[in-house]
């Protein structure tokens, strides 16, 4: 009979021990955090594959406010971020074969941790074909989407600004 109601009470510490540290873990507020794009050695972009005619972008992710900004970043950035781009009539590219096979794939993700203090950046260069079929020639607005929890929590994305990317006939 004791035992029973030892282990009624452990069972019940233990339950309300879990729900305080799930409640002391907060949502981290990335509403001061800000996500920008920009070229990298901008040049006359072509239709074709990724490695032959790459478009590279600098992303830079920024903490603007006064607290420690922490977000995860994947070693294999399609799970970190999407890029969209749209033709002058607003129809969306596709997303790449590639792409979709990783993130439809059950496969472990390996991310690191990364905290921003007041006004520091993290930048990285990406390759906009690796997310993107980019079969024509034409005028594309390009923009990212960040995902600081990693694609599984897309609700949760800091968009960036647009590019406008011209993209030539192959000579």
């Amino acid at each position: 009979m004791k035992i029973r109601k030892l282990l009624s009470i452990i069972s019940i510490l233990f339950v309300f021990g879990q729900t305080a540290i799930f409640a002391a873990d907060e949502k981290v507020d990335f509403s001061k955090a800000s996500v920008s794009i920009k070229y990298y050695n901008k040049t006359i972009y072509y239709p074709g594959p990724a490695d032959d005619c790459p478009v590279n972008v600098h992303v830079t992710i920024k903490n603007n406010g006064p607290e420690t900004l922490r977000f995860k970043l994947a070693d294999d950035r399609t799970f970190s971020m999407d890029f969209n781009a749209y033709t002058v009539k607003n129809a969306r590219l596709e997303e790449t074969e590639n792409l979709i096979e990783k993130r439809t794939t059950n496969q472990t993700v390996y991310f690191r941790e990364i905290a921003l203090e007041q006004g520091e950046e993290y930048s990285f260069v990406e390759n906009v074909k690796n997310f993107l079929k980019i079969d024509e020639a034409s005028v594309y607005y390009l923009e990212l989407f960040f995902y600081p929890e990693l694609y599984k929590s897309k609700y949760l994305a800091l968009k960036s600004n647009r590019l406008t990317l011209e993209v030539r006939p192959s000579p």
